[in-house]
């Protein structure tokens, strides 16, 4: 049973999948599955790169601020760069870090880019960075962390290594997945065990078999200690059911100490104390 939660959307309107908006109320059936669940902490990560999802930053700290249970994270675009008075109203405002989402090598290397001026104040917020970026992406972003030391980065969704109609070989997911195992020697770097539907084909093709080499891959590169389950509430609901977003299976070759870790302790060893925002 997951005790932490990597990687969740809350919408103020619910979001708008591939079935239209199945959800009224995200957050109450959230917090209503994270108490059958046992989960204690939850990444909420903020995405305003659709007009349909803009002002979800807000949204979301405006939950967090009687719900200690969400850490939030700001939605950053790669450009323009932000500025500093929106960085520290972010974090007055209880962020704990942002995300960017980064589909191709352009916008990584605008982020690479910002100002020394930004470069600080994310340096001085030791703020955790939630990516979801594209192996092109991946391969040119690593000079942003490597500037940014004080940081946490965690990849969601595996690297986003995209579909695999059948399990691939161990060395075809690894060819994939070269950009991300490439920055395994950071040791602030982890990544989300998540979005496992964006990986198989079909997307429902659960228990997402052909995820397996992927998991073992960055499981070799990263080791267990900075794999962070998520559930990618409520997009992946569109493909699978919330108890089988939780299932444990691709990590059975796992001691059960680390299977736990995977599945909530390294989340909570990432995170501030909720009274660190208050």
């Amino acid at each position: 049973m997951p005790t932490g939660d990597a990687h969740v959307h809350l919408f103020a309107d619910g979001f708008s999948g591939t079935y239209g908006r199945l959800l009224h109320d995200e957050t109450f059936l959230y917090e209503e599955l994270r108490k059958n669940f046992g989960i204690e902490r939850a990444l909420v990560v903020g995405y305003e790169g659709e007009t349909a999802y803009l002002g979800n930053t807000a949204h979301i700290l405006a939950l967090a601020r009687d719900r200690h249970w969400i850490a939030p994270l700001a939605y950053l675009p790669s450009q323009p760069a932000p500025s500093l008075e929106s960085l520290r109203q972010h974090r007055d405002g209880g962020a704990i870090g942002y995300s960017l989402y980064l589909s191709d090598a352009l916008g990584a290397r605008a982020v690479a880019a910002w100002p020394q001026a930004v470069m600080r104040e994310l340096q001085a917020q030791r703020a955790i960075v939630s990516f979801n970026a594209t192996p092109a992406a991946t391969a040119a972003i690593a000079p942003f962390i490597d500037a940014l030391d004080e940081c946490t980065f965690l990849f969601s969704h595996l690297g986003l290594p995209g579909r695999f109609p059948q399990t691939p070989t161990p060395q075809e997911a690894a060819t994939r997945l070269q950009p991300l195992l490439a920055l395994a020697g950071r040791q602030n770097v982890a990544v989300k065990l998540s979005g496992l539907y964006a990986i198989t084909e079909p997307c429902h093709d659960f228990p997402h078999a052909a995820a397996r080499a992927v998991v073992d891959a960055v499981l070799g590169s990263f080791g267990p200690g900075r794999l962070c389950w998520g559930s990618d509430f409520a997009p992946a609901l569109d493909f699978v059911s919330f108890g089988q977003l939780a299932d444990d299976r691709l990590l059975a070759d796992l001691s059960a100490s680390e299977r736990e870790a995977v599945m909530g302790e390294n989340l909570d060893r990432l995170l501030p104390p909720p009274r660190e925002r208050e």
